[in-house]
């Protein structure tokens, strides 16, 4: 029996391009299902697109924020036609309790390249919601709910289909000609971080016979990357791994076969270390013009306390320093909003940036996600009351949670978040800066942030294949 076709749901002003769409769907059409994308602009617009060409289930991979979004586009729908809604990604994984919310009839625990299809041949096999739990899912059958449980992670990556890239680039022209392309070679980290998924992941599957981190064969990473070149161009690789450099043998092999047979510029994440000047000539190499390095706080108790990441301020700025001597451009990733923060140790982030030389220092507020070690420490010190549904969809919005010493200094470090990037840049900012927070919170400082943060990415970031030759001569 064929598998039930799926329609899934994107917010096209909030996400270009999901991986997440991607793999599942190469994964479902594998199995023999359709698949389609549906691109909207809000609940009425979703449902008059799904109408045209409608399918038996209808999925949304979703994020804290977004879930509220989504949860209202399937109310829409289900309330003009009859269709089996299924919710997966970070949000649904972490807070499976989204599954009592209304109008949604299962969620996908994690991973779903085999436990979608699963699902999928359950339900068609019959005709409506399976009467037995399936690995991997939480479903409603008759009014009871049926629980899976988590279902291990992929063992080997090999073994999935290429993402199917055709999902976005068919549909979007103008995505498909941008220059930059990005890819996965890897899933999973080992690290601690209190703010990240990774951590809870870890511990949800420790026993699993799952290693923590996953990594692609490098010839397939190449394959894939030469593929989407070929087909749709490119100009710069972004890799999106959460730390690119994380296995020395992985990379050894990677990168000699990438500069043979890509011979691209591309952007990586590296994780601060002790020495890092090796790495860097690695990457360099191979044709690395640009990098993303996690500074987080500036404030070493902050960083060691309250994020759990052991490393000393002197190696994260001889990193940042090491990609800056070869020329190529360094964003730093920092947060504001931290549990115990003030406005004085907020401003320790900014030096320490100016310190490693970065060219942007990309700032967001943290976020007790669900499922985060941040979350749990928050709500036991009553910094948090655990309503995830208060959470912004975007990070760069200031969370529910308790940080500044009081109103004052809250005022202080929203206005820093929104100013952090051009103080590092321009030191006439940074002179003026304390003057600055102090006024009250408007909309120039957002709007000055997000011009700031599109020049950055789409004027140096994007455009950091154009240091290809000169990183050949260095």
């Amino acid at each position: 029996m064929p598998l039930p076709a799926v329609t899934f749901g994107l917010l096209r002003s909030r996400e270009n391009l999901s991986f997440g769409y991607m793999y599942l769907s190469a994964a479902l059409r594998a199995a023999g299902a359709r698949v389609r994308l549906v691109q909207a602009e809000s609940a009425e617009d979703f449902a008059d697109r799904f109408a045209a060409d409608p399918t038996p289930v209808v999925g949304f991979g979703v994020t804290t924020g977004l879930h509220r979004v989504y949860l209202a586009w399937l109310r829409r729908l289900k309330a003009r036609r009859d269709v089996h809604a299924v919710l997966g990604g970070p949000h649904a994984t972490y807070f499976p309790d989204v599954v009592h919310e209304r109008g949604v009839d299962a969620v996908c625990l994690g991973e779903g390249e085999e436990s979608f299809p699963d699902y999928l041949r359950a339900l068609g096999e019959a005709g409506g919601p399976p009467e037995q739990a399936v690995p991997g899912f939480r479903h409603w059958q008759g009014g009871q709910l049926l629980d899976g449980g988590p279902r291990a992670p992929v063992a080997r990556l090999d073994q999935l289909p290429a993402p199917d890239w055709a999902l976005f680039f068919e549909q979007n022209p103008r995505l498909a000609r941008h220059p930059v392309k990005s890819f996965l070679a890897s899933r999973g980290c080992p690290h601690r971080c209190t703010y990240c998924f990774n951590r809870t992941w870890n511990a949800m599957h420790r026993g699993a016979g799952v290693k923590t981190v996953r990594f692609r064969d490098p010839a397939q990473v190449v394959e894939e990357i030469d593929e989407v070149r070929r087909r749709w161009g490119a100009r710069l690789v972004w890799f999106l791994d959460s730390n690119f450099a994380l296995s020395p043998r992985w990379l050894e092999e990677l990168l000699p076969l990438y500069r043979r047979r890509i011979g691209l510029p591309f952007y990586c994440k590296v994780r601060p270390g002790p020495s890092a000047d090796r790495l860097v000539d690695d990457l360099i190499r191979a044709g690395c013009t640009s990098v993303g390095i996690g500074i987080e706080s500036g404030d070493p108790d902050l960083r060691r306390d309250v994020l759990d990441r052991e490393m000393e301020d002197g190696a994260i700025v001889r990193t940042c320093r090491a990609f800056r001597r070869r020329g190529a451009l360094v964003m730093s990733f920092n947060m504001v909003g931290l549990p115990g923060e003030t406005y004085a140790t907020a401003r320790k982030t900014l030096s320490l940036n100016v310190e490693g030389g970065v060219d942007y220092a990309m700032t967001t507020f943290l976020q007790p996600f669900p499922g985060t070690e941040i979350a749990r420490r928050a709500r036991e010190q009553g910094l948090f009351q655990g309503d995830f549904d208060a959470l912004d969809c975007s990070y760069f919005q200031p969370s529910p949670l308790a940080f500044g010493a009081d109103a004052d200094d809250r005022r202080r470090i929203v206005n820093l978040q929104r100013l952090m990037a051009l103080a590092v840049s321009f030191p006439l900012v940074r002179g003026q800066l304390d003057r600055l927070v102090a006024l009250p919170e408007n909309r120039l400082y957002l709007e000055l942030f997000k011009a700031y943060n599109h020049h950055a990415f789409h004027r140096q970031f994007y455009r950091a294949y154009s240091l290809r030759h000169s990183r050949q001569s260095v």
